[in-house]
């Protein structure tokens, strides 16, 4: 999955988290059989992520992120982290 940010929250009364990482701990979460909430990239495309890099090339500058490691890292599993990301997400919806 994809994901930088400085933005973090508290989970809500009932939340269940489904994913986390060291330096963020809530990354995602479900209410109940209706509610997930993601604060990461699941639908992430290859064929969009140069827009993304440069649409946000101040924020992960000032993270040190190495945007020529984010490039090499999706030209090599860009394609399967998509797919898998359609695939979650087709999951989640067929189950409701």
């Amino acid at each position: 999955m994809l994901h930088w940010h400085g933005d973090t929250f508290d989970l809500p009364t009932g939340a269940r988290r489904l994913a986390s990482t060291v330096l963020t701990p809530n990354q995602a979460f479900s209410v109940g059989t209706r509610v997930l909430a993601l604060q990461f990239h699941i639908e992430a495309d290859p064929a969009r992520l140069e827009r993304w890099l440069i649409g946000h090339a101040f924020e992960l500058s000032s993270a040190e992120i190495d945007v020529a490691a984010l490039r090499a890292q999706f030209r090599e599993s860009g394609q399967k982290t998509a797919t898998a990301g359609a695939q979650v997400i087709q999951h989640w919806l067929s189950a409701i």
